[in-house]
């Protein structure tokens, strides 16, 4: 039995090419320049270095080695609301789709899973404990950066222990219209006490605009719910400012059986997401 595991890990390493030292340092220098503008020295070695252990093929923790490269970076990230978050059970945390914060935007995602992890204290299961994002399968900024980012999103997505899917393509009413082919296993590993990290608008929007497609969000509810109607919601907010700092906020869980039975994805993001972060005023 552990042969056989070992053999399938193997199996889903990179390519040879990708391994090679000279492609992994070209790639980790590609990647410092495209999303590493703000970061400290440090900050810029580090992230060097983790380009380089995933395109070799090792495991890497989002919550214990990617949020390291942005600390003391030029853009912050102030998080409110932890206290909101379960400490174990079946999770998915719903977050809109926005920019800011360091990292190219990055940064938000990686504090989002870092600050579940360690409120999911319950749970004795490192695996199982670590939230794992929701993850496109590249850019979609022409065939060739398409097909190239492609293949590094897909090996990153191995490495981070991320789930990923097929880029999406949106219709006029900013629908998605494409199945985006989400593996069974996500929901699995969901419906088995795991966390999931989604944000299903796809792609950067306005700190504003929290209007989530229908169908895609209501599909995938809907088949969790199916396997486990108590897997519980729970909704995060990024609102940056005018500087490109982000304050991420945790609102309180809520159960998907009464998310689905009240409408779905968009009764949740307007009654328990979108007054996140608003000021009451008297």
């Amino acid at each position: 039995m552990k042969e056989a595991l070992n053999n399938g890990e193997a199996e889903r390493r990179p390519p040879f090419i990708i391994r090679n030292a000279l492609v992994a340092h070209a790639a980790a220098y590609i990647v410092d320049k495209s999303i590493g503008d703000g970061c400290t020295p440090d900050g810029h070695k580090l992230l060097r270095k983790l380009i380089v252990r995933i395109c070799k093929g090792d495991k890497i923790s989002i919550s214990m080695d990617a949020s390291d490269v942005y600390q003391g970076a030029e853009h912050s990230i102030e998080v409110y609301g932890q206290e909101n978050i379960p400490p174990a059970g079946p999770t998915i945390f719903i977050t809109n789709h926005t920019r800011g914060g360091p990292v190219n935007s990055i940064g938000q995602f990686f504090q989002m899973a870092k600050e579940a992890y360690e409120a999911r204290f319950n749970v004795r299961d490192e695996k199982v404990r670590e939230p794992f994002i929701i993850m496109q399968r590249g850019l979609a900024k022409g065939k060739i950066v398409k097909y190239f980012s492609g293949i590094f999103y897909e090996i990153a997505g191995q490495s981070l222990n991320c789930e990923v899917v097929e880029i999406p393509r949106y219709n006029s009413d900013k629908e998605i219209i494409n199945g985006q082919k989400l593996k069974s296993n996500a929901i699995e590993r969901i419906t088995n006490g795991g966390a999931a990290l989604w944000a299903p608008q796809g792609t950067h929007r306005d700190a504003d605009d929290l209007f989530f497609p229908e169908k895609k969000g209501n599909r995938f509810l809907q088949k969790v719910h199916n396997e486990d109607m108590d897997v519980q919601l729970v909704p995060v907010r990024s609102i940056p400012d005018l500087q490109g700092n982000v304050k991420v906020f945790f609102g309180k869980a809520v159960e998907l059986h009464h998310i689905i039975e009240n409408g779905g994805i968009n009764y949740f993001t307007q009654k328990y997401l979108a007054s996140l972060g608003q000021v009451k005023t008297l």
